[in-house]
C-alpha cells in the first residue's frame, strides 16, 4: 500500500481488514462491505466503528479456530497500523464521491487478502 494514499482510501483498507478479521472469526457469515451502512452518508469513522466491534473478542475467536485462520488473522491485525499513515479516519460524512474512494480502498485491500489467503477468502 502506498504511503501517499488519501485518508478515505486508507480508511477503506482499514474497514476491509476489520471485516476480514470478523469473517475469519465467524462473527459474520459473509464479508461485510462498506455499502452495508444504514445511512449512505455515514462517515468513515462510523463505518469503521461499526465493523470493528470488540477486537479482543474477534481475535480470541480466531485464535480458538487456530491453524491458517489464526495465521491470516495475525498478519492482518499486524498490518492495521499501515492503514493509518495518512492520519485519523475521516470523521466527516461522505457523499457518493467519498464513498467511491472509500470503496476503492476496501476493494484493493480485499483483493490483496484474497490473493494472500485464497483458501480462506473465496
Amino acid at each position: 500500500m502506498p504511503d501517499t494514499e488519501v485518508p478515505l482510501k486508507q480508511a477503506g483498507r482499514l474497514f476491509a481488514a476489520l471485516a476480514v478479521l470478523r469473517f475469519l472469526a465467524r462473527e459474520e457469515n459473509e464479508l461485510l462491505t462498506p455499502d452495508a451502512a444504514p445511512n449512505p452518508k455515514d462517515s468513515p469513522t462510523l463505518r469503521v466503528n461499526r465493523v470493528k466491534g470488540d477486537l479482543y473478542d474477534v481475535l480470541a475467536a480466531v485464535r480458538v479456530r487456530g491453524g491458517e485462520h489464526w495465521k491470516a488473522a495475525s498478519a492482518i491485525f499486524q498490518s492495521i497500523p499501515g492503514f493509518l499513515t495518512a492520519g485519523k479516519v475521516p470523521p466527516d460524512n461522505i457523499g457518493a464521491d467519498g464513498l467511491a474512494v472509500f470503496r476503492a480502498g476496501y476493494d484493493a485491500q480485499v483483493a490483496e487478502y484474497r490473493e494472500k489467503f485464497a483458501a480462506l477468502l473465496k
